[in-house]
């Protein structure tokens, strides 16, 4: 007997573009999918969908979560002085107990809207670590190694020091992985990146890096290297290992041939680039390169939200407007972004993104019984153009329900706001 039957679904299994399987069922057992088709095998719980349709979860590639804490307190200033002068004095100030706070705020938000893993990039990350595991979220964690000024020392960066305990407890495999992690070109000398590189080669764990967010930050590094930070991070020996590298707007076209060459995955993170002013990354062009492009939500200090629907319609919407092509992106390549590369990004391509026999039950079902969402001529599209992340009625990760129907069933929803609000904003308004 199987441990979970969905049944009477609209399934998009995200296996081959236009593949949509009706009246689907699919069968859970030990948190993995053990069955799909048509008829309905015995199971302990039945989940009807009553025709809704069921997908993967979708993976967010690039977040720095706890930073919901710092939800709409530094809109509308440019990048530079968003960062130096109102995100740094406020992280200078956080504790343990308000970036878990955050953290947690930012997991249940993932979860309403259909969020099933993460790459988070923070502080504070062991602590962050067990919240996700208590709550069943999968996640990959690592905190940057920023390596400013003279008297910076390896040994006594407190990066550093989580980092090597993220290492020895997670490792590359299971729900929750340890990343490491290079803040960005601009912030720490090459023989830095080659130290953290070295624990990427040890431990075959992936490398988390910002990449070309901005022109003035591509056009520095030229100025300091002689070449781009993508040909600077590939001359130091950086891309020989797994890298995820975040935003790319201002990538070139000999960059983009770098990183497909090596297998790099780019974390485009349309709404935030926007919002900062930065750009858009040239996606269409990325994919054309061969590069592996996923969906990040960066921060909700730069984005406002979590919800990954958000970027999925405007990662395919912005590509056809520069493009002047409304082919340009098409819907399921989209969705592919959030889906099946973001699992590649992750390491994950053999566990989760897709509805398939042996992967893990990481699966959401979305109302498509809403106005906004009526009538359904191709269900693909429907979700990359209509649909919000407000329409997730269930989120399921390895085959455990965390939320349906605006119950949180791993966490006390409550207790998170009241953290959030009670803590962390105190702190944040330095009060």
């Amino acid at each position: 007997m199987l441990d979970t039957l969905i049944k009477n679904a609209l399934a998009i299994p995200m296996t081959d573009a236009g593949d949509v399987i009706d009246n689907c069922s699919i069968g859970v057992e030990g948190g993995k999918i053990v069955y799909i088709g048509h008829e309905t095998p015995e199971a302990r719980e039945v989940i009807d969908a009553g025709g809704r349709i069921v997908m993967p979860g979708l993976i967010n590639a690039h977040a720095h979560t706890a930073m919901c804490i710092m939800r709409g307190y530094a809109d509308d200033y440019p990048l530079k002085s968003w960062l130096y002068d109102k995100v740094f004095p406020v992280e200078a100030r956080l504790d343990e107990r308000a970036i878990v706070a955050g953290a947690t705020l930012g997991m249940a938000e993932m979860l309403r809207t259909g969020t099933v893993s993460f790459s988070d990039m923070y502080f504070c990350q062991p602590a962050v670590a067990k919240a996700a595991e208590k709550i069943g979220m999968k996640a990959n964690l690592c905190n940057a190694v920023i390596a400013l000024g003279d008297g910076y020392v390896f040994e006594n960066d407190r990066a550093v020091r989580e980092t090597a305990e993220l290492l020895s407890k997670y490792g590359a495999s299971g729900s929750i992985r340890a990343d490491v992690s290079i803040h960005a070109e601009y912030t720490s000398p090459p023989a830095v990146w080659r130290r953290v590189h070295e624990w990427a080669k040890e431990y075959g764990v992936i490398t988390h890096i910002h990449l070309s967010e901005t022109l003035s930050e591509h056009e520095e590094a030229k100025t300091r290297h002689g070449m781009s930070a993508a040909r600077a991070f590939e001359a130091n020996g950086i891309f020989d290992t797994p890298v995820l590298a975040a935003h790319g707007v201002w990538l070139e076209e000999d960059d983009m041939a770098v990183l497909a060459n090596n297998g790099v995955s780019v974390a485009h993170c349309p709404v935030s680039n926007m919002k900062l002013g930065s750009g858009s990354a040239d996606t269409a062009a990325m994919i054309r390169a061969g590069i592996n492009v996923c969906l990040g939500t960066d921060g909700a200090c730069s984005n406002n939200s979590l919800d990954l629907f958000e970027e999925i319609k405007l990662a395919a919407l912005v590509a056809k407007a520069e493009a002047l092509d409304p082919t340009a992106l098409p819907a399921y390549e989209a969705l592919k972004m959030a889906t099946v590369n973001g699992a590649r990004a992750q390491g994950r391509a053999d566990e989760t993104g897709r509805i398939e026999i042996g992967l893990d039950a990481d699966l959401i079902m979305i109302d498509s019984n809403s106005p906004h969402l009526r009538p359904i001529y191709d269900p693909v599209a429907a979700v990359v153009y209509s649909a919000h992340g407000s329409d997730v009625c269930m989120t399921m990760v390895r085959g455990r329900v965390l939320y349906r129907d605006g119950e949180w069933l791993t966490l006390d929803i409550e207790k998170a706001v009241r953290d959030v609000e009670e803590y962390a904003v105190p702190i944040v308004l330095n009060r």
